[in-house]
């Protein structure tokens, strides 16, 4: 039995390739070459165990077992990053903010702070991660 890892896998056609040590070229498998179905999780990054043979087209994998999946849940079901979830900064606060950092760096004039703070600001506003101030 040789051993590999999962470099890809196309779930709407069911096919993929493993990327192994023993096999001069990536080798193919269909999904139902893999003992237990594919439906416990994502294939990709997946350590297999199988069985070395030759396809049509080059190697051939038979009798895929998955040994163990790639942590965490498929792409589709995952939640977003934790600093897409926090409330956006008022764009006082956040103007503010870059004014002070840019200030600090030696060397940048007043006109260039302008610039960068401005488009900043535009950015975080397209974003969404900065929001008009609602108080004047």
């Amino acid at each position: 039995m040789a051993k590999g890892k999962v470099r890809s896998y196309d779930e709407e056609r069911g096919f993929g390739f493993i990327r192994s040590p023993e096999a001069p070229d990536d080798v193919f498998f269909h999904f139902k070459d893999v003992v237990g179905g594919t439906d416990d999780g994502p294939m990709e990054g997946a350590v297999v165990e199988f069985t070395l043979g030759e396809g049509e087209r080059g190697p051939k994998a038979s009798d895929v077992k998955v040994e163990s999946r790639r942590s965490g849940p498929p792409p589709e079901q995952r939640r977003p990053a934790a600093s897409n979830t926090q409330r956006p900064v008022s764009l006082r606060e956040f103007r503010r903010e870059v004014t002070e950092i840019l200030l600090s760096v030696d060397g940048i004039g007043s006109t260039q702070v302008r610039a960068v703070r401005d488009y900043l600001s535009d950015y975080g506003l397209d974003r969404g991660f900065v929001v008009e101030d609602t108080r004047r």
